[in-house]
């Protein structure tokens, strides 16, 4: 094993290694601040908006699932009204033809 000797490792000396590891560290430093930084300016404001989009959707689906109800609710009392009507127009139909006898 000539290329590990107690001086160096991979031929370059243990100084010269400790530069490409802080260097190495430095860019990795900086490139996650720049990336945390790119997320927050870039991203962020996007986040925001679809958050509001979100809520809005929250509260139409709200909205409409009330609406539904709603229009059951009516879909049943207007059924209930059109049988009274019905019942009515018979009970006078009924009237009108014991009144001509």
């Amino acid at each position: 094993m000539s290329w590990i000797t107690p001086h160096s490792f991979f031929s370059l000396e243990w100084d010269e290694w400790a530069s490409i590891i802080a260097i190495l560290g430095a860019i990795i430093i900086i490139l996650r601040w720049l990336l945390t930084r790119a997320d927050k300016e870039l991203f962020d404001p996007i986040r925001h908006q679809l958050q509001g989009v979100n809520e809005s959707l929250r509260e139409f689906y709200n909205r409409q699932s009330e609406v539904e109800i709603r229009l059951e609710e009516d879909d049943k009392e207007f059924i209930h009204h059109d049988e009274r009507l019905k019942d009515h127009e018979r009970r006078i139909t009924s009237l009108e033809e014991e009144h001509r006898k």
